[in-house]
């Protein structure tokens, strides 16, 4: 596993800021799989950051994309293990319980 990444996180119920990524989607076109990352636009036109800086987001209600360019606060348990696919690579999953636009 990649050294740098917090081991005491796992289990956790956490709340973070940051920037929807969709990867998998329901028949409502809703995002039910995503990364949420530090800026807007990682991992789409540009090298997608660190691993340890990208969450894979799991939210099986289906993040509405009305909201895909707003940042948001993310609140779920966290898991640490290695996950990968063909846009980036994550050491931290979470299933998201709830969100909220980020407010400025």
């Amino acid at each position: 596993m990649p050294a740098m990444m917090v081991q005491e996180l796992d289990g956790e119920l956490i709340r973070i800021p940051g920037f929807v990524v969709p990867l998998e989607f329901n028949k409502q076109q809703a995002a039910t799989q995503f990364f949420l990352v530090p800026y807007y636009g990682a991992c789409i036109h540009t090298p997608p950051p660190p691993p340890n800086q990208i969450i894979l987001v799991n939210y099986p209600q289906g993040f509405p994309l009305e909201y895909i360019d707003e940042p948001i606060w993310a609140s779920g348990e966290i898991e640490v293990g290695l996950k990968s696919n063909e846009i980036a690579e994550s050491v931290y999953t979470m299933n998201m319980l709830e969100f909220e636009i980020y407010q400025y």
